[in-house]
């Protein structure tokens, strides 16, 4: 069994999280010098919750191969995809991806340590679990939405699949 972590943050995702994630704090200063006063604490206390629900069900700790499936595990749950299904691995860089599938659009979380959720293009709607915007890895399956995923390690992850595959072919 291999375990390859969510990759590190990208410039950008990096920076939007900065910038969004002293939000509840600020809703809760502004709160004390506005006429808010008790009720502040409402505002930061959803948008904290968001960002729990962000950490916790949304954005993947890490990606587990084993011989038999994929499995994408966060800290509350995990989704296996067994490795039966899976009908091909690729590597991409952001340009390619950009050139070969235009602009999507992101349904779910977005912008707090990646964008998680489904991602929309003219031709595909993928499952993303992405912390860059660099380096993708494309999991295609027989049935089912292909998984744009931002592994740490995208080569070593991209080739141990290929392999996991082809060890359950053969």
């Amino acid at each position: 069994m291999e375990r390859f972590r969510l990759a590190t943050m990208s410039g950008l995702i990096l920076w939007l999280t900065v910038l969004v994630l002293p939000i509840p704090l600020v809703l809760l200063y502004a709160g004390s010098r506005g006429g808010l006063g008790a009720l502040a604490w409402v505002p930061a206390l959803f948008v904290a919750g968001v960002y729990l629900v962000v950490w916790f069900y949304m954005r993947p700790s890490y990606f587990e191969l084993s011989s038999s499936s994929l499995d994408i595990v966060w800290p509350v749950r995990r989704y296996s995809i067994a490795l039966s299904e899976i009908e091909n691995v690729m590597q991409m860089r952001g340009e390619e991806f950009r050139s070969r599938y235009g602009l999507g659009v992101r349904i779910g979380a977005g912008g707090l340590w990646g964008g998680f959720g489904l991602y929309k293009t003219k031709s595909v709607t993928f499952r993303f679990y992405i912390s860059r915007t660099d380096d993708y890895v494309i999991v295609r399956r027989r049935s089912g939405r292909p998984l744009l995923i931002t592994p740490a390690e995208p080569h070593r992850f991209a080739d141990a699949l290929e392999r996991q595959i082809a060890t359950r072919s053969a």
